[in-house]
């Protein structure tokens, strides 16, 4: 219970801090009036809308790109240590439609809840399958190096490429200076160590 001394103290704090409010609330009305702060609010409404618009597009692009690739699915081991399935095409991957499952949509990404709603709408059944377990950027970095060197090769003789050039990673071993060099070239980051 508030006695009648400490709500006379509360009211005078609350007087004092009212009175500043106001000064600095008058201040800012005489700021909004400047041409410069009035340019720089336009702008950042402007900004705000295009914000907007530019996340929801670049949402329907990546569902168009999932939606419209002929999957190369992988397995890779999340951090959660559960396998996840992965396209090394495109990134599209089963751990956002595991988390909306579970109830956990709200931790999700934009891009995870785009992933999420592709593969709640897709039938999957005719894609290719590379029944390896790997890490998920070493798989992805290695399609695409496969790919830059052999660009028109189908998907099963992509599958060969891969699996050769994987058993050959972990296969051969090589100096940590080679792994790094080996990391560069594939475009990984320079501390990649998940070989295996």
């Amino acid at each position: 219970m508030i006695s009648k001394n400490d709500l006379e103290y509360i009211r005078a704090d609350f007087s004092d801090i009212d009175k500043e409010y106001k000064k600095i609330e008058k201040e800012i009305w005489g700021l909004e009036e400047l041409p410069i702060v009035k340019k720089y609010l336009d702008l950042q409404k402007k900004k705000t809308e295009l914000e907007i618009r530019r996340k929801n597009l670049h949402g329907l692009i990546e569902y168009g790109e999932y939606e419209n690739c002929n999957h190369l699915w992988c397995i890779s081991m999340d951090e959660y240590e559960e396998y996840d399935c992965f396209c090394v095409k495109c990134g599209l991957n089963y751990k956002s439609l595991r988390l909306t499952n579970r109830g956990k949509e709200d931790s999700l990404s934009f891009d995870e809840r785009v992933m999420a709603s592709v593969l709640k709408e897709q039938s999957l059944v005719n894609d290719a399958d590379i029944n390896i377990v790997c890490d998920r950027e070493l798989a992805m970095a290695l399609y695409k190096k496969i790919r830059e060197y052999h660009p028109d090769i189908d998907d099963k003789t992509v599958i060969k490429y891969f699996e050769i050039a994987l058993d050959d990673i972990r296969n051969i071993k090589v100096s940590a200076e080679r792994k790094k060099s080996r990391a560069k070239r594939l475009g990984l980051s320079k501390d990649f160590n998940r070989w295996n």
